[in-house]
């Protein structure tokens, strides 16, 4: 019995060593950085980051939460974008997100891709999608972190 009650407890305590805990950062191929950084501070509400690389070609944006997107201008020629493969982030209020995106001109949609509108998930989340200047797909929603 004791066996097994040491090799449960040296399993749950291995998971919590490896375990992910925190969303870092990804890494995005861009074809103007300039304008995607630009998109990313001014729309989504991103600071810029110190970059450590030293390459011009390369620069860091950073959420409220700490979490990093790492900007990486390059060819995009090889890169499929489809709604389908998204990232997302929350925001405290759907509304004033996007009145700031009408007043900017910037267009979303709904999952079903109706212009403007918003799609409620089976949770009650209220979500909508834009794309980024490359053509990256990115849903916003209301879940409470």
């Amino acid at each position: 019995m004791r066996k097994v009650v040491l090799s449960l407890f040296i399993c749950l305590f291995s998971t919590l060593l490896w375990g992910q805990t925190a969303f870092d950062h990804m890494a995005i191929v861009v074809k103007d950085l300039e304008e995607s950084k630009k998109f990313y501070v001014d729309v989504l509400g991103f600071k810029n980051i110190e970059d450590p690389t030293g390459n011009p070609l390369i620069d860091w944006v950073e959420n409220n939460k700490g979490q990093q997107i790492h900007m990486i201008e390059a060819d995009m020629s090889s890169i499929k974008l489809t709604k389908s493969v998204h990232y997302s982030f929350s925001v405290e209020a759907l509304r004033p997100f996007i009145a700031n995106l009408e007043n900017r001109k910037v267009s979303f949609e709904s999952w079903e891709g109706e212009l403007g509108g918003i799609t409620i998930r089976p949770d009650g989340v209220r979500q909508i999608y834009l794309q980024d200047p490359n053509g990256y797909w990115i849903e916003i929603n209301d879940r409470q972190l």
